[in-house]
């Protein structure tokens, strides 16, 4: 069976599966600007890879995820996770531009049920990006409200983003000053954009 795994899934895991009764989790990691994320689904501090896992499967915070599918090819495919909790902690999340930080999912097992004790290793399951965020209240209809924020992500870094992917005359100064390459690319790269047809 191991030999079919192509995650790399340890024998603590694969015994945890074997049994019939196992008790699932998952950890994830954001890096988020400023102040890295490490959760878990369970209750409690989960230790491993030398981090501490903060586990937010409590009532009330109506955790979620849903992962993009595995990309083939250019285009980014898309998933969710969803949190609730306090508005000013929203408030905080919203006020953030995590846009392009990286994600990290595993699948665990715990010796119990939203336990804080891996039994083996957890398996990477998918990594990816932040695309997004948005946030939405639920229970307007007379319930308790509760505020919520939407974190999209994305299996390839976002395409609405506009890093400094081309070289430019300034990168081309700095490395051999005098040089008029850079110039002459860029003019060109200009005189092409210009010349396509724009409906």
């Amino acid at each position: 069976m191991a030999d079919v795994m192509t995650r790399g899934a340890d024998s603590g895991f694969i015994s945890g599966l074997a049994s019939g009764v196992y008790h699932p989790a998952v950890l994830v990691f954001a890096d988020w600007p400023g102040d890295p994320v490490r959760v878990h689904s369970g209750v409690g501090t989960l230790a491993w890879d030398g981090h501490d896992w903060i586990g937010i499967g409590v009532h009330g915070m109506g955790g979620r995820i849903s992962l993009p599918g595995e990309a083939q090819g250019m285009a980014s495919t898309e998933g969710q996770a969803m949190l609730g909790g306090l508005p000013e902690d929203i408030d905080a999340l919203l006020a953030t531009d995590a846009r392009g930080s990286a994600v990290q999912v595993w699948f665990a097992q715990t010796t119990e049920r939203s336990g804080a004790t891996l039994l083996g290793g957890p398996v990477s399951a998918w990594a990816g990006y932040i695309d997004g965020m948005d946030d939405a209240e639920d229970g307007t209809d007379g319930r308790e409200v509760k505020r919520r924020v939407t974190v999209a992500l994305v299996s390839r870094a976002s395409q609405r983003l506009s890093p400094s992917a081309y070289h430019t005359d300034e990168d081309q100064q700095a490395e051999f000053p005098g040089d008029t390459a850079g110039r002459h690319l860029r003019a060109a790269r200009q005189r092409m954009q210009a010349e396509v047809v724009k409906f």
